[in-house]
């Protein structure tokens, strides 16, 4: 690739290193080559994409990424901004690609077939066919990419399991996450270390495909939850709101609506929070948005201003305050994968 010479980037510091590659846009004033750079460095992971119209909103992109031969894995930072990626896919590749969109919902849509996943959760999607992601909120994006035969199916049987969300707290899935930042954030690594990540990558695949193997208990509790999300949604700004008021009024008891949560692999008390957080955080950071920091925290539910600030920080990694002043250049609040 002709253009890394203009990214910054760690030197190989091993002979025969596999060398994870930092990147920004830092000192590149021209959109076209922002949007470019991204394009880019997002195609030799993924194929072939195209940027949607926002190159003037990718000032400040930044991330990493590392290649093995059969195993490519991306974290981007991209502005906290909606943005529109498009594939063309590439048809015999047999490349199967990983997803994942760490600060708001990811959107994919392929072959008329439109899925929305929560901010953590994985998708597994062809790359042999065309798609189109959004990532409505920006923000950081994980990706990466494998060949099939990595599954050890059949191509009929492992197209079932494209496209379908798996809980960020699935357990295999934070083990494929912990490898997928190993080759990221520890390198260089020797060609030997690198390919027994690869080989216990893999190995955590079956695990996977297990969980995506039982469509009936993980359809059937996606559509009881969907109720009962609509509802938290509607109702984030209540205070009081709990289990037994949201069991209540979808007429279930208070366990069963517990069990639904811990079938995705949370509680209702963990996503209530997630979802209080990132609406916060959202209007945090919309320009638009004056009111002071404790409107917001009330407005979606904080009824202690203290525990918002303190959960706030943990969950970003930075307080309220901070997010709001950064908000006109602000890249990403996340940590790195880790």
């Amino acid at each position: 690739m002709e253009k890394l010479q203009l990214y910054h980037r760690n030197e190989a510091t091993v002979p025969g290193a596999v060398e994870p590659l930092h990147f920004d846009t830092e000192g590149f004033d021209d959109d076209t080559d922002r949007s470019g750079l991204c394009a880019e460095l997002l195609s030799s992971i993924v194929g072939d994409v195209r940027i949607g119209d926002v190159a003037h909103t990718l000032r400040g992109l930044r991330g990493v990424l590392c290649r093995l031969p059969g195993l490519k894995v991306m974290t981007c930072f991209f502005p906290a901004v909606p943005l529109g990626i498009a594939g063309c896919g590439e048809p015999s590749s047999s490349r199967i690609l990983m997803l994942r969109s760490m600060e708001g919902p990811l959107v994919v849509v392929q072959d008329g077939q439109r899925v929305e996943a929560t901010s953590g959760d994985f998708l597994f999607v062809s790359g042999e066919r065309p798609f189109q992601w959004a990532l409505p909120e920006g923000g950081r994006l994980d990706c990466g990419s494998l060949q099939a035969d990595s599954f050890g199916l059949p191509m009929t049987r492992l197209a079932g399991l494209m496209l379908r969300p798996i809980p960020k707290t699935f357990p295999p899935l934070q083990l494929l996450v912990t490898y997928g930042a190993y080759l990221l954030m520890r390198g260089p690594h020797s060609s030997k270390e690198a390919e027994m990540a690869n080989v216990h990558f893999n190995a955590i695949l079956p695990l996977v495909v297990a969980y995506l193997e039982e469509p009936k208990a993980a359809g059937e509790a996606q559509r009881r939850l969907s109720p009962v999300k609509t509802y938290i949604e509607d109702n984030l700004g209540n205070s009081e709101l709990d289990v037994g008021a949201v069991a209540g009024v979808i007429e279930v008891t208070p366990r069963y609506v517990q069990k639904l949560f811990q079938q995705e692999g949370t509680t209702f008390s963990r996503y209530l929070l997630e979802r209080r957080l990132l609406t916060a955080k959202k209007r945090l950071t919309d320009r638009h948005d004056s009111r002071a920091i404790s409107t917001i925290a009330y407005e979606v539910g904080f009824g202690d201003l203290s525990y918002f600030n303190r959960t706030f920080r943990k969950r970003f990694g930075m307080p309220p305050s901070q997010i709001r002043n950064c908000r006109e250049d602000k890249t990403s609040v996340d940590r790195p994968v880790s």
